[in-house]
């Protein structure tokens, strides 16, 4: 980084709008880079206020920092001392004068790497609001304020500024003793009648203060005497030593009162604080809340505490064990590797104690009657002496949950919950173990081992909370990914159309990449059941084998016709044999696996955890009511105002199988009776209230992935179009055609054409994505429309087969999922600031599922060459096999990315020939979300505890290091020679 002359830090000036504007000129973040570790350095920041003995002083407490060559252009300017810069407590110190420019204030242009905060003060003079920045702002974080008296006209000024300071209520949230302390540097002897004088109208103005008032800003007020006789060190020498002593003090008295942040850590606190006071003057500065802006707390914490302090009792465990173990919990939550060791007491205060609370509120008590007090206070204890434990052991709070968990297991073990991860407490549960202990999506990557070959895989060889042995290997999304989702429509047997849309991608995908390996979410309700059925009855389409399945189940061959139809429906509820559905249910799905059990591959003991699915019932309720059955929770479960309902059962004791939600998603009225679901209710065909499956499942998708910008592919796939008629609205005949009975079946029945809706779901998608949403039906022309006609199943099929352009879609949309599955990632953040016209980013695209797999069916299907591409510029050919590291066997592309801003929104396509391309999974997006995703610029830490996605690859490391080495360095002047239009470029192609 270059040498940096000007000090300027902090500015107040006249915006474009004429109104105060804070500027920041960023030398804090410059300091604080330029420190030797500011990780594990803890400064103390020092305030000089005044102006000519100002300047004078500072030249002599810090002779080696050239004080007069790195004076500030600004109101306020930031040094570091040269001499402690490389110690564990570096001195950092500001300067400036308490009077504002003499014309008022000034008109700021706009140089780079300044940013502005516009503020809303209100009426008040430059003066009062540069004084509002020490007071609100600097002294927030100041651990020393010096004033120099002697600049000023007289004490009284001085000390009616601090008067002036502690009017308002306190900024700070920190313990007294780490609040700020004066020091008032005045000429003189003490024992002079002049000095005497200035000193008792100095204490009795600063006694016009509330002393409690007073206590809560400064933690002490002083006033010094520096010899005017004396001269260099000699005059200073007593200053000197008191600084350097007191730097000592406030670094202990930080670490035990739980207030000591590291330089990082400064910055990021001020940064927010600045925005703070921009809002409001008398806003408060609350350092917990500001180290959660960027990971705030889970939401729905209340209701997770709560479902495990039921579980846990129906369990009955201890209440010492479940107050200990939530505590944990939350330690692991808040206490991630790089947040400081603030006030636990304070901590749980600000982020839990509303939550635990309001659990507790509709909590019937512990079964032991053991616990004395109240459990909310019991709860904070362990809280409080927990950290402590673990602080004076050095140990990690996930090493610390870890080992309380193993250690507390022989009561742990009977706690069953899928609603709620039982390893953190604090996110849903979205996988289930062998032994029926479920884990969300960050525990994996906590507890578990990435695996060697593949983006965010992990391995999970036991259970922590019983200690059973079973492996299980779980798929994350990784967090720059958006997920792709296959929709199916109800339809029942006419679910033969989407099924040979399906098995046409397949042939597309080859048999080595399963269709499966590339979505991330299906859903679907009555036809999706018939496809999973049909998949598992044959291998082939030819094969005629599904079309006796259904007619067996529909009775196509029964003699009494459509008579024997409408007897078995007058006395049964249904037109068809129940019982022999459920038993080709019970065979094709198995009647013992319930539908949130991870499932196993090729008869191997080991499980996984892939891709999420959900199919939709409704209740036969008179207030109908759509319930989605799934493999997974959303972020929000407990929420109940929706349209729908996402069903998760207490405890997996409790989760239906996956053939009896098979059997109620496909209850169509008058064809099949109702299902019952034990302990749940009784259902019917999902078709009747949610039958278009794309419209549900973006919603579904937004609550399991709430962070995630979008869709990255939208598959949805109709049963079929029904010819519409040419007359409007027919004459009422007579009630054998057109009685309430006909018309009623009618209008249901033509719920099941959802082209209106797929098109009245595009009219509300951006134009900008509506290419990453494919749709897939066909008219059924002059075939019978209904649900139950298993002998025109073949016809259906035959539907897709004979449509002009299936094969065309079928390869488009295999192009499309391949595509899909490759994401970006920002390998490593700009090195300077973002002060010139483009900044670079260090970033790859990496491929998530059976690299291998995924790359082989794209070069079968596209033999061209192929180009990563934005929407102006070539960022590097795709080269297949020779992007796969020979290593971790896992596909990375390293790219440069140029954009002029961090906020730009661009795109990444795969272009696959001239005409056709696809955008990779995350885009539309700009690099600045990709870093929030990626908590690259997380001071206080990551959720994921700083724990791989994978297995660290040496060669890939190596290859990040020789390629931002060996980039090309392009000049300002060759940059403003490039077109304005192409704001994304590519350095060069790394490979």
């Amino acid at each position: 980084m270059r040498p940096r002359v000007d000090s300027s830090w902090l500015d107040l000036g006249v915006g474009d709008n004429r109104t105060f504007v804070v500027r920041d000129h960023g030398q804090l973040g410059h300091v604080v880079s330029e420190l030797l570790n500011p990780g594990h350095q803890y400064p103390m920041l020092s305030i000089f206020i005044g102006r000519r003995e100002k300047d004078i002083t500072l030249q002599v407490l810090f002779p080696h920092n050239n004080i007069r060559r790195s004076r500030s252009t600004a109101s306020i300017g930031l040094r570091a001392d040269i001499l402690t810069a490389e110690t564990e407590a570096p001195v950092l110190f500001a300067d400036g004068d308490l009077v504002a420019p003499v014309s008022g204030a000034h008109y700021l242009g706009n140089p780079p790497g300044t940013i502005d905060h516009s503020v809303a003060w209100g009426s008040l003079s430059a003066q009062k609001a540069l004084r509002m920045v020490y007071s609100r702002l600097l002294f927030t974080f100041a651990d020393l304020v010096c004033i120099f008296g002697d600049d000023y006209p007289d004490l009284i000024d001085v000390a009616q500024f601090l008067v002036d300071c502690v009017q308002a209520p306190p900024v700070s949230a920190l313990p007294i003793t780490v609040r700020p302390r004066v020091v008032v540097l005045v000429q003189g002897h003490p024992g002079g009648s002049q000095t005497n004088s200035a000193e008792i109208n100095f204490f009795k103005k600063l006694g016009e203060a509330d002393v409690t008032q007073m206590s809560q800003w400064f933690s002490a007020v002083n006033l010094i005497h520096l010899d005017d006789q004396a001269t260099g060190s000699t005059k200073y020498g007593r200053l000197k030593s008191w600084i350097r002593k007191y730097r000592h003090e406030i670094q202990a008295t930080r670490q035990e009162c739980w207030a000591r942040y590291n330089a990082l850590h400064l910055e990021a606190f001020f940064t927010s604080a600045v925005s703070s006071l921009a809002s409001c003057t008398e806003a408060s500065f609350d350092f917990v809340l500001a180290t959660r802006q960027g990971l705030p707390v889970a939401p729905g914490l209340d209701h997770h505490i709560s479902q495990y302090l039921e579980v846990g009792s129906q369990a009955r465990c201890k209440s010492d064990t479940l107050l200990s173990t939530i505590a944990s919990a939350l330690l692991m939550d808040h206490y991630i590797p790089g947040m400081p060791f603030l006030e636990p007491r304070a901590v749980f205060h600000t982020l839990y104690r509303q939550a635990v609370n309001q659990a507790f509120c509709g909590f019937r008590g512990f079964r032991d009657k053991e616990l004395v007090g109240d459990p909310i206070s019991q709860l904070e204890s362990r809280f409080v002496s927990q950290l402590q434990l673990l602080v004076s052991r050095g140990q990690s709070s996930l090493d610390f949950r870890r080992e309380q968990l193993m250690a507390l297991s022989h009561e742990l073990g009977a706690i069953q919950s899928d609603r709620v991860c039982l390893y953190c407490l604090v996110r849903p549960a979205q996988h289930s173990l062998a032994c029926h202990h479920a884990v969300c999506d960050v525990c994996p990557q906590l507890f578990g081992t990435p695996a060697s070959h593949g983006e965010y895989q992990f391995t999970m060889p036991f259970c922590l909370l019983c200690l059973s042995r079973a492996t299980l290997d779980v798929n994350i999304l990784p967090p720059t990914m958006n997920p792709t989702i296959l929709a199916i429509d109800g339809g029942g047997v006419r679910g033969g159309i989407p099924l040979e849309f399906l098995l046409l991608i397949q042939e597309y995908l080859g048999p080595d990449c399963k269709i499966q390996d590339v979505v991330d979410l299906s859903v679907g309700s009555s036809s999706d059941v018939f496809d999973r059925l049909a998949r598992r009855v044959f291998s082939e389409r030819r094969q005629p084998a599904i079309s006796w399945v259904f007619r067996l189940i529909l009775g196509r061959d029964s003699i009494l016709g459509n008579m024997a139809k409408w007897l078995s429906w007058l006395l049964h509820d249904s037109c068809y044999n129940a019982s022999i559905f459920d038993i080709c249910l019970q065979e094709a799905f198995g009647e013992k696996r319930r539908i949130f059990d991870a499932v196993s591959h090729d008869s191997s003991p080991r499980l996984i955890s892939r891709s999420k699915f959900g199919v939709v019932a409704v209740t036969i309720a008179k207030e109908t009511k759509s319930f989605v059955f799934g493999n997974f929770n959303a972020v929000d479960w407990f929420s109940k105002e929706r349209g729908y309902e996402l069903f998760r059962a207490k405890c997996a004791s409790s989760e239906p199988s996956l053939w009896e939600v098979a059997r109620a998603t496909a209850a169509a009225p008058f064809y099949f009776s109702t299902a019952y679901l034990r302990n749940i209710g009784t259902f019917q065909d999902g078709g009747l209230q949610d039958n278009f499956a794309a419209g549900i499942a973006r919603r579904i998708s937004r609550r399991i992935w709430p962070s995630r910008s979008g869709i990255a592919r939208l598959i949805s796939m109709g049963t079929g179009r029904v010819k519409s008629s040419p007359d409007r609205s027919p004459h009422y005949r007579h009630v054998f055609y057109d009685s309430f009975l006909r018309r009623g079946f009618d209008a249901w029945m033509s719920n099941l054409d959802t082209h209106s809706k797929w098109l009245h779901m595009m009219d509300e998608v951006d134009d900008r994505i509506k290419e990453d949403y494919l749709r897939f039906d066909v008219s059924l022309k002059d075939i019978p429309s209904a649900i139950d006609n298993a002998e025109a199943m073949d016809d259906y099929r035959n539907l897709v087969i004979l449509q002009p352009g299936s094969s065309r879609m079928a390869r488009q949309a295999a192009t499309a999922l391949l595509i899909s599955r490759f994401f970006f990632v920002v390998d490593k953040l700009p090195r300077d600031a973002p002060s010139r016209p483009q900044i670079q980013y260090y970033a790859s695209i990496r491929c998530k599922g059976p690299t291998m797999p995924v790359i082989e069916a794209l070069l079968r299907l596209h033999s061209q060459e192929m180009e990563f591409v934005t929407d102006t510029t070539t960022l590097g050919k795709f080269q297949g096999r020779e992007d796969i590291c020979s290593s971790c066997k896992r596909y990375r592309k390293p790219l440069s990315v140029v954009v002029g801003h961090p906020d730009e929104v661009i795109n990444i396509y795969l272009r696959v020939d001239r005409h056709e391309r696809w955008r990779i999974s995350g885009f539309l997006s700009s690099m600045s979300s990709f870093i929030e995703q990626q908590q690259l610029q997380s001071p206080f830490g990551r959720s994921d505890h700083g724990k791989p996605s994978a297995v660290p690859c040496s060669k890939c490391a190596s290859g990040d290091d020789e390629s931002c080495n060996n980039r090309k360095k392009r000049t300002k002047a060759s940059m403003a020679e490039e077109p304005a239009r192409k704001r994304v470029c590519i350095a060069r192609d790394e490979h």
